[in-house]
Parts: C-alpha cells; structure tokens; sequence
C-alpha cells in the first residue's frame, strides 16, 4: 500500500493488486461529529449520488455510470467516534475487460470530479430545489421508517439515554427535526465547507499503476486544509444506573444494557476477544448460556466501540424475562471479570475472529474501509501482524479488561402481549 499526501489534509491511499476484476475507488470526506453540519451533510451526500450540473437528472446520471461499463456508484454517511464521514464510492470494471482505447479510470475520475466539485445548483440558491425536495422527503420517509425497526429503535433510544445532550447520541445519517429544518442553500454551503476544509482520504483499491492514480487526483484541485481529529469520545461515569423503561407496539420485549469500558488502542485486540467470549460471536457465552442453555431470549448479542468506551448487550426477551435475563447477563460478565477462560475456549474464540478477518480480505469494499480506518486512526497494520495480535492475547488480559466494565445503562422496551414471540 502506497499513502501520499497530495496536498496538506488531502490523502491517497493506493492498494495495488491483481486479485480483483474491478478498481474500487472511495473518496472520504472526514470532520469532527457537528450537530450544526450533521443534517446538512446528510442531505448533499443524497443529492451527490442523484445528479450534478453536468448529469442534471437521474437518467442522466445512470446513462454517465452506463457509459462507464455499468460502473456502480453510491454515497453513504457514517460515525467512528466523534468522526462524521461522508463516502462516494465508485467501483469500475478493470480496463483489460473493456474495449480498446478505454481509459475507464480517468472517465472514473472525471466522473467523481463533476460530483464533487459541480453539484447541481449555485452558490445563491442552494441545491436546486425540485431535487432537493424530493430527497429530503425520501430521506425524512427513510429516517421515520426506522421507527418501525423495534430492535433498531430500541437501540436509538438507549444510545440517547446514555449520551444525552452530548452530539454524541446524534446518529450518522441525521433527525427528523434536523433534516426537516435544513433548506437547500444550508446544505449547499455544508457541503461546499466541507470540501475545502475536511480530511480527506481518497482510497483507490485494484489492478492500476500508482501514478496514474495521482495524476488523475490532480484535477480534483483541493486547497490545503488542517484537521485535527479526535475519534475517542469520553464520558464521565453517571452517579448512578440509567434505568428507562418505554412502552411501544411490541410483541417481544428489547432490553439493552451499557456499559462503561474505556480502553486506548493497544488495548483493541484485547476488546475484540473479550467481545467475542461475552457476545460477540454464535459461540460466545451470552448466546449459549442465555439463549441456548436457558432459553430466556429470542436473540442476544454484545457489540463493543472503542471509540465510545461503551460495551452494549442487545436481547429481545418476553416481558416476564427481563428481571431474569439482566441478572444472567451481569452474571455472565461478572464470571469473566472472576474467572480465567480456559485455553480452549479462548483458541475457538480467537480462530473465529481470525476466519472472519480473512474472509473479508477479498472483498475490495472492505478493504477499502480498512485502509480509511488505519490512516484516520493512526493504526496501521498488515494481516499477518493483526492475526498475531490477536493470537497473543492471553487469559489474563481478557480477565483484567472485563473488570473495567461498569453497568451505567438498563434500558426496556415493553409492550404488547408478553408471551408471544
């Protein structure tokens, strides 16, 4: 993998290899978590993958991506921390499977300059409006619709109990209030700010020659920029157990505990396996103690973010459980945090990790979201040292890291009939 700094802020990150038939290209564009830009944001990545002022309508649009040999492109906003990103991504087919003379990577180029730096509409009005409008309804239908999602609405609402006030409970594609408010001319200047001023990380994952690549990044003209990010958000522990309870349209009860658990980085390959033995994985101790042996939940799963500290157990559970259930999850964990696992439970653990890192290793998508993540967060690695890492951890560590976690958040879901699935 080849990194240069093309200008002060903007980055290419060149991975070069033959095990693809495509070039998968990502432009990233990264600022602090702002709830004054968050909505805004949100919007303009939706109009980037609609239409530009040169492909002035969608049919346009698709005829350019057409024209490219059926290039896929797409948009898409998301959270590391306190790290807001919006990601155009552009997979092309590789040229020797095109006609002769194609010069299908600079065609890629231009296309995702005109996006970025043509987008439809002026500095006056804003994004032009008719298109605007119809995407801020597309994008407040899509935002309401989640609402529906009783597990994924659950988890939103226990997110914001715990964070409250802070940008922090915010999520990555926006609010209903936020989106509602936020008018074409917002948007555009959101949007043009973000240009000149946002990290930005261009990723570039295929068969090309290094070179080429920086040479076609020219065009793009971006100024110099300086962004001192931070992804690691802290917070201060609650004097007491957050506990809340609502009441919705639900058959099966969600339950969603948080915990504190505030690690740096060395420490990342340590969580990765205490979140697999806890609940991380199909064989982890909360799904076959819990769910298989007990038979208490539908579901249940643990998910840890190193960025946030915050260690979350997800359950749908009938409501005659959740009393029952939340003392076997802190039992589960308090027998992580009092007993050393055995060796082999701890192997199977780390062989499943290892196998779905690998897995991952030919799909140029993920590829691609790893090199953004090791150069944003400072953490590069090759497979075989990320294979290593996780080997070496021991017993011992996943003991002590366990220890650290404090119960601060106890939040349920009821309603419905409380024994039907």
């Amino acid at each position: 993998m080849v990194t240069k700094e093309i200008q002060t802020g903007v980055f290419v990150h060149v991975l070069p290899t033959k095990q693809f038939a495509t070039t998968h290209i990502a432009v990233n564009f990264t600022q602090q978590l702002n709830r004054q830009t968050l909505n805004g944001r949100v919007l303009a990545s939706n109009m980037l993958e609609t239409a530009s002022a040169k492909y002035s309508s969608q049919t346009k649009f698709a005829q350019a991506l057409s024209e490219m040999t059926g290039a896929a492109f797409g948009t898409e906003v998301f959270k590391v921390g306190q790290l807001h990103t919006v990601r155009l991504q552009l997979n092309l087919v590789h040229e020797r499977f095109t006609t002769a003379g194609s010069h299908i990577l600079d065609d890629g180029f231009d296309f995702l300059n005109e996006v970025i730096n043509r987008p439809i509409g002026d500095e006056i009005a804003g994004f032009a409006s008719v298109i605007f409008n119809r995407q801020k309804e597309m994008a407040l239908d899509e935002v309401a619709g989640l609402r529906e999602d009783k597990p994924y609405y659950a988890l939103r609402e226990a997110l914001q109990a715990y964070f409250g006030v802070s940008d922090q409970a915010l999520p990555a594609f926006g609010t209903i209030d936020g989106l509602e408010a936020t008018t074409t001319q917002q948007a555009w200047q959101v949007w043009q700010d973000s240009v000149a001023h946002d990290r930005i990380d261009i990723v570039v994952v295929g068969d090309v020659d290094i070179n080429k690549v920086i040479a076609a990044t020219d065009q793009f003209n971006f100024a110099p920029r300086r962004q001192l990010l931070q992804a690691t958000y802290h917070q201060d522990l609650l004097p007491q157990v957050k506990q809340v309870k609502s009441q919705d349209e639900v058959t099966q009860s969600r339950l969603v505990l948080g915990y504190t658990l505030m690690s740096n980085s060395d420490e990342r390959f340590i969580a990765n396996v205490f979140n697999g033995l806890f609940g991380g994985l199909a064989i982890s101790r909360l799904f076959l103690n819990i769910r298989e042996a007990a038979g208490l939940v539908y579901g249940i799963s643990s998910d840890y973010n190193p960025y946030t500290g915050l260690l979350l157990v997800e359950a749908g559970v009938d409501q005659v459980n959740l009393a029952i259930t939340t003392t076997k999850i802190n039992e589960e964990l308090q027998r992580l945090q009092q007993t050393l696992v055995s060796e082999e439970e701890l192997a199977i653990v780390k062989q499943l990790l290892k196998t779905s890192y690998t897995m991952t290793l030919d799909q140029p998508l993920y590829l691609a979201d790893r090199l953004y993540n090791q150069q944003v967060l400072h953490q590069e690695l090759t497979d075989e040292a990320w294979l290593a890492k996780i080997d070496a951890v021991t017993a011992a560590q996943v003991q002590a890291f366990a220890q650290r976690a404090v119960l601060q958040l106890q939040y349920e879901m009821v309603g419905g009939d409380a024994n039907v699935d």
